[in-house]
């Protein structure tokens, strides 16, 4: 399943043309949905965001192989093309940062955004959004980090005024392409079988075997951080796992640092 929230009906608009959405009465948000993409219009700002966010994931609990996409617009600095899509690799919200991880290849450039309050006239340094942050707190409950992409689309060099609900879907509409191909890297990075041989994913399910489930849960995602980051390196020798429950938690440890340095 494909998880996509917007912040505005004029971002969703063209989402649910294009994918074909019937609306939902579900929750008591804006919802749209098919068998395969559910539309979540969280409505402007952190604390809708958070709010509408967490109520759908409450409501549709996602499964390990689901994706959660934001979608909208965003400001940004002149050096930044009106109708550029970008994919975040930061967002930043007062002393806070969160990090999507984004372990496939794609066209998109990358970009950090800063969280902010309310629409921006006054310039900065880098593209800003009013629900980014918000929605990766409430997805990250649910989601891991490579789970999750956040997609801005440029909609003007700090001059909100200039903005229109027509522009916006217009700008949505014309960079759809770009949605379906981030849609579709994180999907299959998610499979296990894309990941992993047959026998080395049978190695893998004997060696959390030897663990709790939260720490095989661990385990899992430093081995699946291994391999999306050295897709072409073979999974490193296993060490023997002690008999003692303290010193089989050292060498736990010690692995995933390993795995995930």
């Amino acid at each position: 399943m494909i998880y996509i929230i917007a912040a505005l009906d004029a971002e969703a608009r063209a989402l649910v043309d294009y994918y074909q959405l019937k609306r939902d009465s579900a929750l008591p948000y804006t919802l749209y949905t098919n068998e395969r993409i559910i539309l979540l219009v969280s409505g402007m700002g952190k604390s809708n965001a958070l709010m509408a966010v967490s109520a759908l994931l409450g409501w549709k609990i996602p499964k390990n192989t689901d994706i959660l996409i934001n979608i909208g617009i965003c400001g940004a600095p002149a050096a930044y093309e009106i109708g550029e899509a970008l994919l975040i690799h930061q967002i930043q919200d007062e002393t806070r940062r969160y990090y999507p991880d984004i372990l496939y290849t794609h066209s998109l450039r990358e970009s950090p955004l800063t969280c902010v309050d309310e629409a921006q006239s006054a310039l900065h340094d880098a593209p800003v959004d009013m629900e980014s942050s918000a929605i990766f707190q409430a997805a990250s409950r649910f989601f891991k980090l490579h789970q999750m992409a956040f997609v801005k689309i440029v909609s003007d060099h700090f001059a909100p005024e200039t903005v229109s609900k027509e522009g916006v879907v217009e700008l949505i509409r014309s960079n759809l392409d770009a949605l379906d191909e981030v849609c579709s890297a994180l999907e299959h990075v998610q499979s296990p079988d894309t990941l992993y041989t047959e026998d080395e994913y049978k190695e893998v399910e004997r060696l959390k075997s030897y663990f709790t489930k939260a720490q095989g849960s661990a385990l899992d995602d430093a081995l699946n951080y291994f391999r999306l980051k050295h897709p072409t390196m073979p999974l490193p020798a296993y060490p023997d796992i002690p008999d003692s429950k303290r010193e089989r938690k050292r060498a736990l440890e010690e692995l995933i640092a390993h795995l995930t340095a």
